[in-house]
């Protein structure tokens, strides 16, 4: 089957054929602003195309609805929802949408091209994940479904195909074609043909037909973590009918039948997600996150590193969850270090799983050996370490500084000379799709400066509500609420925020009017009131849109407040008084 030839960028070509079911070819093809460059896939519903967009010269990846599925009502309205559901949602964790179009009589959606590979492609070539990768993947993927589920969105078809992983570690969830709101009404399994999602995924009541919520997708985001951790699904069956029964009826078997090095913890949260009643589970994903974040500090996983690249041997897929021993050289360092460090100070320990395996098989001897050994290097590094004033030290416990958890990213971030620097590194010279972790790094490096690690949170919190990342800004509050240090204007402001991304313009009323009565004049970095001029700005526009001039002026009361504080500190008082004596000469 030959080419298309490449067509003017207002119509489109494909190889003619008069059966509209044939295995169609756009490559080379034009489709409006959008030059297909090769075929990626095929689907139930279509093809997946590289293309160009001439306008902006960027790579996108086109769903192209089949031909024969044009006049058809359903697929076309599946077409639209997943445009008009993710366009709902800006979260980095999901596969950005461009355009919903059609061309000549071919409908197509344009979304974000991802680099990398699948989940599913993934466990093929690699099996199980050892737990840096699977907290790292399990981490943003319930991210992403945490987001979509807090506006009423439901994925419906969570799978390990659905889940890509870009060549920087980025998890991205794709394809929310089944996607619909949780308002609209129940959709049977099948419809005319339709598959409503993937049984070896489902959840009990998806396959029955039953009314679903957000739980159904941590239902199959349980099923896709069973079969990372694992390496093989919770069920196995001859039929889609029998898979789908066996969703029903069937308890999964411990993980640990598989993978007895696993933690029981872990195993316990897996199969929490898929409790065969709805109320049984994670009532949310932000609960289930919060766990598995306690688990992941509890077993010492380190918060950085890589992945393979599954599809070859080439680049590595940077991840952000790095192996913390990655050589038995390094391990057996590692362990010694904290061996001696613990008999030293006559601290408990909590020994690795493949460490506690390997002094299991050690004999006797060589365990007491290794222990007087260690207390010995305990007792020197101690000694050497020793201060003469240790008495006089007030013992405090470390306080984890808020966020620092939700983008481990930040440890590969360059660590500069001070915070100052630090911070303006993150300003300034930090790639874009990386500010978050640069301004956390603020944080993590220089943990005392406290009045720089505040800036830093203002403008991270600027970062997030910019991507609309509710689940991230009211993490970033919960933990605020519980940081000594935490200022209560940079409180209020992220407080606002949530609200503004609600849309809850009473809230956001509110809060300015307490801002702007009590927490203004204490106002010393400019960036806090920018951040608020920016919410201002947005939920005027949303009260133009709304037809409400009551809160519309009011917010322009607040606005001008916040405008006034800006000058104040932005223009420094030397040169006030000299654009002062300026105006008196000139009106002399």
């Amino acid at each position: 089957m030959g080419k298309a030839d490449r067509q003017s960028s207002e119509d489109s070509t494909w190889p003619s054929d008069g059966d509209p079911n044939f295995d169609r070819d756009l490559t080379d093809a034009t489709l409006g602003d959008f030059h297909v460059e090769k075929l990626l896939g095929r689907g139930g519903m279509g093809e997946v195309y590289l293309a160009t967009q001439l306008s902006l010269g960027r790579p996108v990846a086109l769903k192209v609805l089949r031909p024969d599925f044009a006049s058809n009502p359903t697929y076309l309205g599946r077409l639209k929802t997943e445009a008009t559901a993710v366009a709902k949602l800006n979260h980095p964790n999901i596969v950005h949408v461009y355009t919903l179009g059609c061309v000549d009589r071919t409908h197509f959606i344009a979304m974000e091209y991802v680099q990398g590979t699948n989940l599913k492609e993934y466990l093929l070539k690699k099996g199980a994940l050892d737990l840096p990768l699977a907290f790292s993947i399990m981490r943003q993927t319930g991210q992403a479904i945490g987001a979509a589920g807090e506006i009423g969105l439901i994925h419906r078809d969570v799978k390990p195909e659905n889940i890509l992983i870009t060549k920087k570690g980025r998890v991205k969830v794709a394809d929310f074609g089944l996607c619909r709101d949780q308002e609209s009404r129940s959709l049977q399994l099948t419809q005319s043909g339709v598959t409503m999602g993937t049984p070896l995924y489902m959840s009990p009541e998806q396959a029955q037909g039953h009314a679903i919520d957000h739980r159904s997708d941590l239902y199959s985001l349980g099923v896709t973590f069973y079969h990372m951790l694992a390496g093989v699904p919770p069920f196995h069956a001859e039929t889609a009918l029998a898979l789908a029964l066996k969703q029903v009826r069937e308890t999964p078997r411990s993980i640990r039948v598989h993978r007895p090095d696993l933690p029981e913890e872990l195993d316990q949260l897996v199969l929490r997600l898929m409790a065969k009643t709805p109320s049984d589970r994670y009532q949310s994903a932000a609960l289930m996150l919060a766990d598995l974040a306690k688990m992941r500090d509890s077993l010492q996983i380190a918060p950085t590193g890589t992945i393979a690249d599954a599809a070859a041997n080439g680049p590595s897929l940077a991840d952000d969850s790095r192996v913390s021993t990655s050589s038995n050289g390094s391990t057996a360092k590692t362990a010694s270090s904290q061996l001696a460090t613990a008999a030293s100070s006559g601290l408990s320990l909590s020994i690795p799983v493949p460490l506690r395996d390997a002094l299991a098989r050690l004999r006797p001897g060589m365990i007491a050996a290794t222990s007087a050994l260690c207390l010995l290097l305990g007792a020197i590094a101690g000694w050497s370490a020793r201060n003469p004033d240790i008495q006089a030290i007030p013992t405090e416990p470390a306080q984890p500084l808020p966020g620092l958890w939700l983008e481990p990213q930040w440890t590969a971030v360059p660590k500069q000379n001070s915070p100052e620097e630090q911070l303006r590194y993150a300003l300034l010279q930090a790639p874009r799709d990386e500010l978050a972790p640069a301004f956390l790094a603020v944080a993590g490096y220089f943990p005392h400066s406290h009045e720089l690690i505040s800036k830093a949170y203002t403008q991270l919190a600027r970062v997030w509500y910019r991507r609309c990342d509710l689940e991230a800004l009211g993490k970033l509050k919960s933990e605020l609420l519980g940081w000594k240090e935490a200022k209560r204007q940079l409180l209020d402001t992220v407080r606002i925020a949530i609200k503004q991304k609600k849309g809850d313009f009473e809230g956001v009323v509110e809060g300015m009017n307490d801002l702007t009565q009590k927490d203004i004049p204490d106002m010393f970095d400019p960036a806090l009131v920018e951040i608020n001029l920016e919410i201002c700005a947005d939920a005027i526009l949303a009260a133009n849109h709304s037809g409400s001039d009551a809160l519309r002026k009011r917010l322009q009361e607040f606005q001008a407040h916040l405008v006034r504080r800006l000058y104040q500190l932005e223009v420094p008082k030397g040169a006030a008084a000299r654009e002062g004596t300026l105006k008196n000469a000139r009106k002399g």
